[in-house]
Parts: structure tokens; sequence; C-alpha cells
């Protein structure tokens, strides 16, 4: 996207504040009045976020940026408009505002504007993607149906309006300049140069309806009809009870559940948990899920319900790492329900009762099963992949990385890296300790008895683990499950590293924080280095109190990128 331009800003990079956050007066270059250098006067974080870009944005020389403030009421910058609500960081004490611009009231695709701010209503930092939109007008000769009846012909796909979100319109930049385009979402068909081809791992797990009906995004000029690119998209309180019962690797768990009618329920009300069984029907199929989670006669469940038992636990402790750990309010960071359903098959993989596939789909996790010695196992039993799967449910409700190419690469590392991480916080003989981990996803998974991935050393599993490396392919939405092995060798080298004395740079603990922080704020199409950048800028604001442990950090995470020729 050439012709967007970039600014970034940061409180700990500008010379002139040696690192304060910046306040209204500031900002312009004033000095505050006597006693007013606390909280600001601003009526909500999404008005103090505009201010701060219409003062930065105004006095750039770059028109892409430039164009984004209205002279005459540049207070106002009306051609951005908020995205989600803005979403305070409980790790960092400050509060995220993202944007979207527009012209026209058009949205403009790719672009971004994200602004942190301080609990006083403070300038802490800046990420915008913005451009100029010229020589396009704003009304289509083409209709959203026509769009999407040239995406039909495209694909061979018979999918219908109704059954897709309303076609709406767009700007979007291509090499020749801009088009106006019908941005057509969740249509369940792939170009032909785009689709998994036979023996493609992909997942690196069985076949799924994700992959099988991939859900892609298509912008479709208004005026011509021409296919402009396309990308794959991703996929009342009551007391808890508790529960026992043992899972699938025999090992007895307690847990919350609840007590209705006479059973007792895999239905966590507190922690809005659910567990259902799907009894070996067609997940994508099945029109509803059971009426009531998996219930028994008695508290403990035993060993009647391994698969369930397995699920349920699992699905807790990546929400209580995401809760406790870093500060996120569920999945989707405003108590999203977490619902899993187990014993599911996929008639298109075959015909049960094995389904060797765990996926989050449709907002849920569904879980296959595998024979191991004359028992179904479920794949519940796999917490990094658990992680993994539903970190990409947080990804989706927050940064929502564009799944193809490089951003959708990094979606896949960073799943990957957080469930190494969520894995070995539970499972390690000593999480504090990342000698004692193991950094292979999905063990015994892959081919041939290796692991789905392996992080410290991704040549094993084939992957490329340098830049140089970098695989170039139309396929698997442009190799996102090898590509992601080179980000995982960078976060494999940033969770490892130590000081000049062989001490950890940080407890495991802050590198999660770090990690989640950093990619809660990219931008939709950020690739690799925008991450080593967002990962500089929350350490920056994380441990401005302490230069050194800042110095050393920085200089981790840059060893960590550059190792794997990431600049």
């Amino acid at each position: 996207m050439s012709d967007l331009e970039r600014y970034r800003y940061h409180v700990a990079d500008d010379p002139e504040v040696r690192g304060t956050p910046l306040g209204r007066e500031r900002v312009r270059g004033m000095s505050p009045p006597d006693g007013e250098e606390g909280r600001q006067e601003f009526n909500s974080a999404e008005a103090a976020a505009r201010f701060y870009l219409a003062e930065k944005l105004a006095r750039e020389e770059a028109p892409g940026l430039r164009h984004a403030v209205r002279e005459d009421r540049p207070e106002r910058v009306p051609d951005l408009a908020l995205l989600e609500a803005p979403r305070r960081q409980a790790g960092m004490g400050t509060t995220l505002v993202r944007f979207e611009q527009t012209q026209q009231e058009i949205p403009v695709f790719g672009t971004e504007a994200l602004v942190e701010i301080d609990e006083d209503q403070r300038l802490v930092s800046m990420d915008c993607r913005l451009g100029e939109v010229s020589g396009v007008g704003s009304v289509p000769e083409l209709s959203g149906t026509d769009a999407l009846e040239r995406v039909r012909q495209a694909t061979g796909s018979t999918v219908s309006a109704e059954d897709l979100p309303p076609a709406t319109l767009a700007y979007v930049e291509q090499g020749d300049g801009w088009h106006l385009a019908w941005h057509l979402r969740e249509v369940p068909a792939q170009l032909p140069a785009m689709r998994r081809e036979p023996g493609d791992r992909g997942h690196g797990l069985g076949r799924s309806p994700r992959e099988d009906f991939p859900l892609t995004g298509y912008l479709v000029d208004a005026c011509t009809g021409e296919i402009l690119r396309s990308y794959g998209m991703t996929p009342t309180v009551m007391v808890p009870t508790r529960l026992e019962g043992e899972d699938e690797v025999s090992v007895h768990h307690r847990f919350h559940g609840s007590q209705q009618n006479g059973s007792f329920l895999l239905d966590d009300r507190w922690r809005q948990i659910a567990t259902y069984d799907l009894a070996f029907a067609d997940l994508a199929q099945a029109a509803a899920l059971p009426a009531s989670a998996i219930g028994s006669s008695q508290a403990d469940f035993g060993t009647d319900h391994r698969a369930g038992v397995s699920a349920h636990v699992n699905a807790e402790r990546v929400a209580r790492f995401y809760r406790d750990q870093l500060y996120r309010n569920g999945i989707d960071d405003a108590e999203m329900d977490l619902t899993s359903a187990v014993n599911c098959i996929y008639s298109v993989d075959g015909p049960g009762p094995e389904w060797v596939n765990a996926v989050w789909w449709k907002g849920r996790m569904w879980y296959g099963q595998v024979s191991v010695d004359a028992r179904l196992v479920s794949l519940a039993r796999h917490l990094d992949v658990i992680a993994h799967e539903l970190t990409h449910g947080v990804i989706e409700t927050s940064s929502n990385l564009v799944y193809q190419d490089q951003s959708g690469a990094l979606n896949e590392s960073l799943a990957d890296t957080m469930g190494i991480i969520i894995a070995n916080w539970y499972q390690a003989p000593d999480r504090d300790d990342v000698l004692t981990w193991t950094w292979e996803l999905g063990v015994g998974l892959g081919s041939n008895g290796l692991p789905l991935r392996d992080m410290s050393d991704p040549s094993r599993t084939g992957d490329p683990s340098h830049m140089s490396q970098y695989l170039h392919t139309t396929t698997d939405n442009g190799g996102v499950h090898s590509n992601s092995n080179i980000h995982n060798k960078a976060m494999h080298h940033l969770l490892t590293s130590v000081d000049a004395a062989g001490a950890p740079v940080l407890t495991v603990e802050e590198w999660a924080l770090l990690v989640y922080l950093a990619f809660v704020r990219l931008l939709r199409l950020s690739g690799f280095a925008d991450m080593r950048q967002a990962l500089r800028d929350v350490t920056k604001t994380y441990l401005a109190g302490n230069t050194a442990a800042r110095t050393g950090a920085l200089a981790a995470v840059d060893d960590a990128y550059q190792s794997v020729g990431i600049a």
C-alpha cells in the first residue's frame, strides 16, 4: 500500500519531553498553568485521542497524514471513525483508542490510527497508517450484488447475498492508484490460486471446516468489477458448584460447574465457561448445541466424561491466564462466553468417530478425537493447542490481523507463542525456568510422530527459521503456517534471553505481558517488523521507571528479531 503514510510517536523517543507523557498544553509546546499538571479536562478517552491526533498530524508534511485533519476545525479530526470502544490496558495503566480513516464516510481499507493515553489522559504513544485518497469518486457503477456475482464466477461458489454480511463501500489503494470498491466479508470461497492443495499441512492437523470453508474477504472494483484483492478472515450470575473428575490423561481435577434440576453440569456461570457433548455428530451440520452442558448425577464425574473434563479444565486454564496474568476480560475482553464442544466429527474429513483436529470456529472450540490403545482420546487433552486456538479468538477481537501473507503468519506465530507460554505455565517442571520448558506445539500430532511446530528448531518440521528462507506462495493464505516459524524462532530467542551474567532479562510473566500488550495494539496489516516495534513501544512504557531494565529488555527485543533477519 504505497500511498499510505506511516506515523509513529512514543514519549520515550521524544528528546524534548524526556519520557513524560504529554498533556493538552505541552503537546502544543506550552507550559501548563500552575497547578494543572494532573488530569486533562477531556470528556472522554476518544476526545483526548482525537485532540492529540489533530495536534500531531497537523504538523506533518506527508499529505496522507495531514489529509486526516480538517484545517478549519482540526480538533474534530473528522475523517477518523472510532473502530471500537476504548480499551484499558490494566497491565500498563493506559488506554488504547483505535480509529479507522474514512472519506465521505466511506472507510479506507488498511488504514488505522491507534492512540495510547495514560490515566491522566496524557499522550503516551501513537501508531498511524493513513492515506490521501485522490482521483476516485464516491458513486459506484456496479451494485454490491454485481460484485458478489464476480466473486461467484471467479471462485465457482453459489453463496447468496442473504448468507453474508451486507456489502459495504471502501476505498482501496493498488499500484495504479485509488479505487472505490465493494467490500465483501466472510465469503466461504477462495480464488483457485489461494486454495489449499492435497498434501499441504496448513493447520497441521486433519481437515476442519475452517479450512474447507475458509472465510475470505474480497475488495471488488465498484466500477469495473475487477477483484482487487482477497484476504483470509479468521476464524445471570449463579453460585458455582465444586465438581471433580478425571481428564484424558487420568489426572484428577477439581473444577467449577453448576447444579440444575438434580444434575451437575460442566457449566461454570461465574466464569462463563460451558462444555457440551456433540455425541459424534457432524459439527458442520449441527443446527445447535445440545440443550444443556455435559451432566452427571454425581458431583464427581469419575472417568465417565474424560473428554468433557479435559476441555472444561483446559479452557478455564487459558481463560484464567488471560484474566490473571494479562488482565483480559474474556476472549473478546468483553466477558464473552467460552463454549466448547467435545466428541465432534467432520464428515468431509471422514465418517468418524475419529477426527484429528481441534479448532476455534464460529466463536467456539470444537474438539475431535483419536484412537489411542483402543480408546478414543479427545484432542482437548492438548493444552497448548487449546491456548493456540483461543488466542486466535483474542487476536480476532483485538488487532484482527488479516489472515494473509505476513500479517497472517504473524497471527499464527502469536497463537503459537501464547500456546507455548500458557501450556508451560501450568505444565513445566518449573514455570519460572525456561530451561525446563518444552518448545514443541502439539507433541506427536505432526507427521511421523513429530510435533506440529518446534519454536526452538523450526527446521525439524521443515519450516523456515530466518527471513532469508521466507516462503513466497499463494497457497495456505500466503504460507501463513510455514512463515510463522520465522517469528516463532524470534519469540524463542526473546523468551530465553539472558543478560551478561546469564540471568533472565525479564521474568516469564513480564515477557508474556509485553507480547500480549504488543499484539493487541497492532494494525490489521502489521507484519513481523511491526510486532518488533510494538514490543519496543510497550517495553518503553512498562519499564519507564527503570532505565537499566528498559535498556536490557529493548536490547533483547532487537537481538531476538535481528537473529532471524527481521530489521
